[in-house]
């Protein structure tokens, strides 16, 4: 009997959901009317046994999150029966990524420096907290001593089908190292309307690049040089050709007076495979079977798409810049705070400008060529010349004096990070490189003394 009256709540939600969603609800999902210009930091870090400097253990992360929610009295969330992290009422999270690296997502805000107090607060706390599990934390792009399989994927149900999934995509073998080893810094970035969202776009896209390069942080892997400056770049390369990187090469396109950018993006995003879908907290697979539009016009085994089907098929598309309600800023390699700070501060100046009038300063940057940065930035970080005439560093120092000039006195202080590499014209994986640094020991004994 009880049976029979799950079914028919199947049969029932079905039925409402045929048909509901039509691209134009989509398009709402996108509209925004912000007055107001806030910020938000997704920062990852490592986490590593101390003394063999393996990847920490899902047991001992789910005791250094219950330990953390309960000095902050934050809820902890589940998967499951898996601990995947915990969150305050307001907006602060932190989450366990595929290999346990640990994820601080802070509220968006106006103020770097209510950034600034949060991110000290809690990567202290987290730091203490992780030293009596003899665990530590780094700020650095990709694992620099395990192996992605001796990494145990955590127990986590969308990250099961993920890894079953994405290594079989079209240029995608290497996501379980995405997955599994690397961790990145992200900040999200609001805008205004369609025509705001377009320009930030399309200068994000161009400068994407050669901010990744600056913050090339991940030489050495598998407990030995690599030749690339950012391997965490170089892994995301090779992440999935139908998820990743195309998006710069359409969204552009055919645009009309009004720059709707949201139009061509959701067609982007249609064409994309799907992975699974959920249902009363139920997964269930799809596994590339048919795109997101297929999906719109026929369903899938009796189940249509509704917006949240979307918003959680979009979330699985990865391109450096992504789209959602805002705008996130993806690429770029883990450091220490001061860095994520002022990475994030960098962004805060830039976007206090004419957009358009950026687009223009640098039209020697074109879009068709960001495939092209992009493996350069990698192996190179930013010695490396456009059309064998400008730097990767005078695109970087161009960027910092404008985003300087647009900062407050107090806010100008976050980009001591930049400044310092623009003087000595060396990254942080250009410093590791120059100290002869050889193996994970020799690396994280820098980092960590």
């Amino acid at each position: 009997m009880q049976n029979t009256k799950e079914q028919s709540k199947i049969i029932l939600q079905k039925t409402i959901e045929k048909n509901i969603l039509k691209i134009e609800d989509i398009e709402k999902f996108y509209i925004n009317n912000n007055s107001q210009s806030k910020y938000g930091l997704e920062y990852e870090r490592l986490s590593l046994n101390k003394k063999t400097l393996e990847n920490a253990s899902y047991e001992v992360m789910a005791k250094i999150i219950s330990d953390f929610s309960g000095i902050l009295n934050w809820e902890i969330v589940y998967d499951e029966d898996t601990i995947i992290g915990a969150k305050d009422k307001i907006g602060n999270s932190i989450s366990l990524e595929p290999g346990c690296q640990l994820e601080i997502s802070l509220k968006p805000e106006e103020s770097i420096l209510d950034i600034d107090l949060n991110l000290t607060k809690y990567t202290a706390l987290l730091d203490k907290i992780a030293d009596i599990y003899d665990v530590c934390f780094l700020g650095y792009g990709i694992s620099p001593l395990s192996n992605v399989d001796n990494i145990e994927l955590l127990n986590k149900r969308r990250y099961k089908v993920m890894n079953n999934y994405l290594p079989h995509c079209q240029y995608g073998e290497l996501c379980p190292k995405m997955m599994r080893q690397t961790a990145g810094i992200q900040v999200n970035i609001d805008y205004k309307n369609s025509v705001d969202a377009y320009n930030k776009l399309e200068f994000l896209n161009l400068i994407m690049p050669f901010v990744s390069a600056l913050f090339s942080n991940s030489p050495i892997e598998n407990n030995n040089p690599t030749d690339y400056k950012s391997k965490r770049g170089y892994i995301w390369l090779y992440t999935g050709s139908d998820r990743c990187n195309m998006f710069y090469k359409n969204i552009f396109k055919g645009f009309n007076r009004e720059k709707n950018v949201f139009k061509n993006y959701i067609k982007s995003i249609l064409n994309v495979p799907m992975i699974f879908i959920e249902r009363n907290n139920e997964i269930i697979e799809i596994n590339g079977k048919i795109n997101f539009l297929q999906y719109l016009k026929e369903g899938f085994r009796g189940y249509y798409a509704t917006i949240d089907d979307y918003i959680l098929h979009q979330s699985l598309c990865f391109p450096d810049i992504r789209l959602k309600k805002y705008i996130e800023i993806r690429n770029h390699d883990s450091a220490d705070v001061s860095s994520a700070l002022a990475l994030c501060t960098f962004y805060k100046g830039l976007m206090q400008n004419d957009i358009e009038e950026l687009i223009h300063s640098f039209s020697y940057l074109k879009l068709k060529d960001t495939e092209i940065y992009f493996k350069n930035a990698a192996k190179y970080g930013l010695d490396f010349k456009i059309n064998n005439l400008k730097s990767g560093w005078y695109v970087i120092e161009q960027l910092y004096k404008i985003s300087i000039n647009s900062l407050s006195a107090k806010e100008k202080t976050y980009m001591n990070p930049i400044f310092d590499m623009i003087k000595s014209k060396k990254t942080k994986a250009d410093i590791i490189i120059d100290y002869g640094f050889k193996n994970a020991f020799d690396l994280v004994d820098y980092y960590l003394r």
